[in-house]
């Protein structure tokens, strides 16, 4: 299996993981990660609904299964990368590197510098390993 490619999956994966880590910790009673600096903004988070479900879940109920979700899609990423990796599936390649440019710019554009530079990093390994 080509280094490369191991390295940009397990990039992936530790990004994965300490999201799932953090998002899991904020499911308690006090959360620390994904909450507003502003702690009053978590109470009113937990007392109001999205406009596209009003009769849902709360807020912050949401945006805890958003991260939750997004944590298991990042993963299965990293996963999609070293069996790419292993069984060399060609056809693959230039879509996970598409994907991996998506989590990129989203990165830049919606997150903040260490999972955009995780990211990157990612993404250009495992570019590097489908070139090479």
């Amino acid at each position: 299996m080509n280094f490369l490619a191991v390295m940009s999956g397990g990039i992936y994966a530790i990004l994965g993981v300490l999201h799932l880590i953090y998002t899991l910790h904020d499911f308690g009673g006090r959360p620390r990660y994904f909450r507003p600096v502003d702690r009053s903004l978590l109470a009113a988070m937990r007392n109001t609904n999205t406009a596209i479900a009003p009769t849902g879940r709360d807020y912050w109920s949401g945006i805890l299964g958003f991260n939750l979700s997004h944590s298991i899609g990042v993963l299965l990423f990293a996963l999609l990368i070293l069996v790419t990796a292993q069984y060399q599936i060609s056809w693959l390649k230039p879509i996970l590197v598409l994907v991996g440019l998506a989590f990129t710019v989203i990165a830049w554009r919606c997150w903040f510098n260490t999972p955009m530079l995780g990211c990157l990093i990612g993404t250009a390994l495992m570019t590097a390993a489908w070139v090479v």
